[in-house]
């Protein structure tokens, strides 16, 4: 070894540790940045065919299934079986602006087959040799973990549905996101894009399993998380609640406001600067009446004088001025005891908590108080991994009011409509759900299929039967289904492709197997309006009539689709003067007679839109 050290010259690049042909790289790269501005930009390969297929118009209808339903007519809960993008491209209008809470939980992306693909990221050729098989016309595509679309088709099918479920959204609306740690970074920079980075809410950490999965290599897996945003952050708030169980045992008196716990009115905990002599205006006798439901700032016979003192006697203060305390009497936030011989002012202090971004309830167990509760509830092990159901109640707890609308995008087993009808129940509350779920073929292999159920929606919608009847509620739900709007094949040929003979079979466009009920929903469809509306069947001239959402003139739809359409039956309709009445193209032998039923309306309710279908 030499005695000298190496001479290193600094002006010759070739002399240090650097690959020249990455500085070449970074050399190009610079030339480009100068040819072309940049900026920070999530994409992925899909993008632009899945924003367009958010913005595409659906071809599809609704068909309703009152063999499954509870209460079809009265109900105002939807369950809606089908590709929840269709679905969500169906309630778009008629449900804009309107739903609290959009709740999502996605298959999550863990390198095997995933449902809901969507072709619109993959060619034909691609999608066709990445599927697996296909089960009641969806496609089961998979989507491995080495492929390098892994995670371009899990956001391309993502993207839409978070996309329309926005608008959904009520101003001050929610949207919670469940997912593992296979796809959270990508779905935060998905929600960021669509709600806006500032309407993040925040990334909740869920430990639904705290003993962790013990087959991992590395790291047990304990947690998962929820990912919420709101529309609009500015106008958006919790409600005022407690999740911890602990803390709300704090919480042991309740009046028609709801729980509160007793805090003395006197200022204990700030030592000298709670004083007589620190702050004199704070220092004043509360009079209060005998039977303790009257207080008063000045003397009157045969009231009690209270003054802010501890038991050493010590001068302390009220929390308030004078006039504050008064209008927390008047609120009925103040309440006065008799305790051992004292007066005691107590502030009532309303239930309320920070809620923090961990949530380490033992009741968040996925096992014990998901796949057992749903297990015990069926009598069979029919779904694999279904969400806590205590989980879900803190969750529309937090976010939602009596009357508010709440859409779970994967329904799954159920989870969220058992929790929601739970809470009603206990809160005396009018929570809606509105749920989607596709008819997906359970493994003839399973304990599912072996006690009869085919699709995994069949599990759901028993799920909430029989939670209703263990609970008591008599909400019920409506059964839809996603369908092909039922028009005959005939109607889309052209002229040269019929012949004279058919015409006259094809004057009722609608195929024959279409009930009033079907006919009733490509109305409501087609008019953009609400689909959980009251139904009453009424007759007239002993026809049937079909009354939705009437509440009396210019409100509702009124439907008549029988063959038997007279003079008196039209007058009689027209009476009842709806905002929308409707009949049935094969009803009318003859221009003239349309023309007729349009002359009534004009006369008896001007007002009214009749259409013919």
């Amino acid at each position: 070894m030499s005695d000298r050290p190496e001479k290193i010259n600094l002006s010759d690049v070739h002399s240090r540790q650097v690959d020249t042909d990455l500085l070449n790289e970074l050399r190009d790269l610079f030339v480009k940045a100068e040819e072309q501005k940049e900026r920070y930009d999530f994409t992925w390969n899909g993008k632009a065919k899945a924003y367009f297929e958010a913005a595409a118009p659906t071809t599809k209808t609704l068909r309703a299934q009152p063999e499954e339903s509870v209460d079809f007519e009265k109900s105002e809960n939807l369950f809606i079986t089908g590709d929840n993008l269709e679905a969500l491209k169906l309630l778009q209008e008629s449900y804009l602006n309107k739903i609290k809470v959009v709740y999502i939980d996605p298959p999550y992306n863990t390198g095997t087959n995933m449902i809901y693909s969507n072709d619109y990221s993959v060619s034909a050729e691609e999608y066709l040799d990445s599927t697996g098989e296909s089960e009641w016309g969806y496609k089961l595509v998979s989507n491995p973990k080495t492929d390098g679309r892994h995670h371009s088709r899990w956001l391309s099918m993502m993207y839409p549905r978070i996309k329309i479920g926005r608008n959904l959204l009520s101003d001050d609306g929610f949207m919670i996101l469940s997912m593992d740690d296979s796809e959270i970074e990508n779905l935060i920079k998905l929600g960021d894009e669509i709600f806006g980075e500032e309407n993040r809410i925040g990334i909740v950490t869920v430990v639904h399993k705290p003993e962790g999965r013990n087959q991992e290599k590395f790291f047990g897996t304990s947690n998962e998380f929820a990912l919420f945003y709101a529309k609009d952050k500015s106008k958006a708030n919790f409600n005022n609640v407690i999740l911890d169980t602990e803390k709300l045992n704090e919480y042991n008196f309740s009046d028609e406001k709801g729980k509160f716990k007793k805090k003395n009115f006197i200022r204990k905990a700030d030592g000298k600067y709670a004083t007589r002599e620190a702050k004199p205006n704070f220092w004043y006798p509360i009079y209060v009446s005998e039977d303790r439901l009257s207080v008063s700032l000045n003397p009157i016979e045969h009231y009690d004088k209270v003054l802010p003192i501890i038991d050493n006697g010590v001068e302390r203060t009220w929390k308030t001025l004078p006039d504050t305390f008064v209008k927390l009497f008047n609120e009925g936030n103040i309440v006065i005891d008799d305790i051992l011989g004292n007066i005691v002012i107590s502030e009532k202090m309303r239930e309320k908590q920070v809620i923090k971004t961990h949530w380490i309830r033992k009741e968040y167990h996925a096992y014990h108080f998901g796949t057992k509760i749903l297990d015990s509830l069926l009598g069979e092990k029919t779904f694999d991994f279904p969400k806590s159901l205590y989980l879900m109640m803190d969750i529309l707890k937090l976010t939602t009011d009596k009357d508010d609308i709440v859409f779970d995008m994967f329904a799954g087993s159920g989870t969220t409509a058992h929790a929601l009808i739970n809470l009603n129940k206990h809160e005396n509350t009018n929570r809606k759900f509105i749920l989607t779920q596709l008819d997906e073929s359970i493994d003839k292999k399973s304990n599912a299929f072996q006690a009869g159920y085919t699709t995994i929606d069949q599990i759901s919608r028993e799920r909430i039967r029989r939670a209703a009847e263990e609970i008591g509620d008599t909400s019920g739900f409506r059964a839809l289904k996603v369908d092909s709007t039922g028009l005959k094949e005939d109607i889309f040929k052209t002229a040269g492709e019929l012949d004279q003979v058919d015409l006259l079979q094809d004057i009722d466009n609608h195929s024959d197997n279409r009930s009033d009920y079907d006919l009733l929903y490509d109305v409501l469809v087609d008019g953009a309006l609400e689909y959980n509306r009251p139904i009453t069947i009424d007759t007239m001239n002993n026809e049937k009539i079909i009354k939705y959402d009437y509440l009396g003139e210019l409100s509702g739809v009124v439907c008549y689709f029988d063959e038997n359409l007279t003079d008196e039956l039209t007058r009689q309709i027209a009476t009842l003067k709806p905002l929308i009445a409707v009949f049935k193209e094969s009803t009318f032998d003859k221009s003239a007679q349309k023309v007729n039923v349009m002359e009534q309306f004009r006369i008896i309710s001007p007002d009214t839109k009749v259409k013919v279908i």
